[in-house]
């Protein structure tokens, strides 16, 4: 990770974007390669656009005699997932082209978000959406391979930039998903993919509390604040009405930022880079808590803990 410089405040309210590259008016465009992934992990995490196939065939009688298996694929009873992670600026868009998972047996869903071990992200706390808004069940819905064509696919839309596709298949079924990314321009929650210079959460009226996370220890730093009314950074920050409006950075075992193991929580008004700390959790979690009357944004940067980072660990889990 490079190190960051230091932002002015005014990073924080304009967005820059720079100029669309000039396209030759002469120049052939290629229709893009349509990209399949088959499926073949029970956890199969991916930050590519495409289409996704699964497929379970039912085992042959011998083998299953044998007690053998013919693939690596899922269990009778376990429930796996096809886990979708975008830009931070982008949501996800999941079309179900076909699923022929009969719903006496199997089930398959779309989650707007991820879970893991019955923890959500974001948490059920902080998405405005309530959890029976967010998981779509759905089942036995076309009887052949084939797609019928005149039947308009099922499209979800995610809040933010993950999503997932969770399913269960004791015997045999088989379903098609194609992923497209879209823009989000203000994102609320986020989960951390990859290795950006910091990461913007921006309050707002229908999502007043915003998450960022990362499934690995992290070491976590202040960019830029505009939380609250101190003009300076405090560790007060509810104010005498009972309002919150902070930021809080902490880690835990699980997807739920609600429950973390909170080491600071600050708000106030800065532009300059705050000092490092290192947080040795499975997942490392930042959490801006707004009132409903407030709108407040914070930039922080995250990158991956060594053990170069012990020193300056303020949560070990």
């Amino acid at each position: 990770m490079k190190v960051v410089v230091v932002f002015t405040i005014s990073v924080i309210f304009f967005g820059v974007k720079a100029w669309s590259a000039v396209r030759n008016p002469f120049e052939i465009q290629k229709e893009p390669q349509r990209t399949i992934h088959t499926i073949t992990d029970c956890m199969h995490v991916t930050s590519e656009e495409g289409d996704f196939v699964y497929r379970k065939e039912q085992e042959p009688p011998i083998l299953h005699q044998l007690g053998m298996k013919s693939s690596k694929r899922s269990s009778p009873a376990e429930v796996c997932g096809l886990y979708v992670i975008a830009a931070p600026d982008q949501i996800i868009e999941l079309s179900v082209k076909f699923s022929n998972i009969p719903c006496e047996t199997g089930a398959l869903m779309f989650v707007d978000g991820w879970e893991l071990n019955g923890q959500y992200f974001p948490g059920i706390h902080d998405h405005q959406l309530d959890i029976k808004e967010r998981v779509k069940e759905f089942c036995n819905e076309n009887v052949n391979w084939f797609p019928n064509y005149h039947i308009a696919p099922k499209v979800y839309r995610s809040s933010q930039n993950a999503a997932l596709i969770q399913y269960r298949i004791p015997l045999r079924g088989s379903f098609h998903v194609n992923v497209r990314f879209r823009p989000h321009p203000k994102p609320c929650h986020i989960m951390a993919e990859g290795l950006a210079p910091f990461y913007r959460l921006q309050s707002s009226e229908f999502s007043p509390n915003c998450t960022l996370t990362a499934l690995f220890p992290a070491v976590v730093s202040v960019v830029g604040l505009k939380i609250g009314r101190n003009a300076e950074i405090s560790n007060e920050c509810t104010s005498k009405s009972g309002e919150v409006n902070q930021l809080s950075i902490g880690g835990s075992a699980g997807l739920d930022s609600y429950t973390m193991q909170r080491t600071s929580s600050i708000c106030g008004h800065t532009d300059k880079v705050g000092p490092e700390q290192a947080i040795f959790c499975d997942v490392t979690s930042v959490r801006l808590e707004s009132s409903a009357r407030g709108s407040n944004i914070a930039l922080v940067s995250v990158r991956p803990a060594t053990e170069n980072d012990l020193d300056i660990a303020t949560l070990v889990c």
